[in-house]
């Protein structure tokens, strides 16, 4: 996955912004969170800056994808949904590093998991 910011390099953080009650992830590689960083503190932002992202340099490490990147209190169709962007996006990786069995074995296990997150609109 890009960097939503450089569009250049992969993205090795993501933060989830709710606004206005809709849930956004967001991809972004460490120079842009860098930059973003520096932009904010330049602006008199760095308060606003780690209250929106809950992140700032010298705070451990960002939450990385599939790793704990929702709070353990969110509802259980949030918790779903959010397996199965993370299930999608280790299947993006795995065709393209054409690891086939891997991503056969990852649509098997998104088609379950999309039956269980869409089986409250039937």
């Amino acid at each position: 996955m890009k960097c939503q910011f450089c569009n250049q390099r992969d993205a090795d953080k993501v933060f989830y912004v709710n606004y206005m009650g809709v849930q956004y992830q967001i991809s972004i590689c460490q120079d842009c969170l860098n930059k973003v960083w520096e932009q904010a503190k330049a602006s008199g932002q760095e308060e606003a800056f780690k209250n929106y992202s809950g992140w700032w340099p010298g705070k451990p490490e960002p939450r990385k994808l599939g790793y704990r990147a929702f709070p353990e209190s969110a509802q259980e169709e949030l918790k779903k949904e959010r397996k199965l962007k993370v299930l999608q996006f280790r299947l993006e990786q795995a065709a393209e590093q054409e690891d086939y069995e891997e991503a056969a074995k990852l649509r098997d296990d998104i088609a379950v998991m999309k039956k269980e997150v869409c089986s409250h609109e039937n």
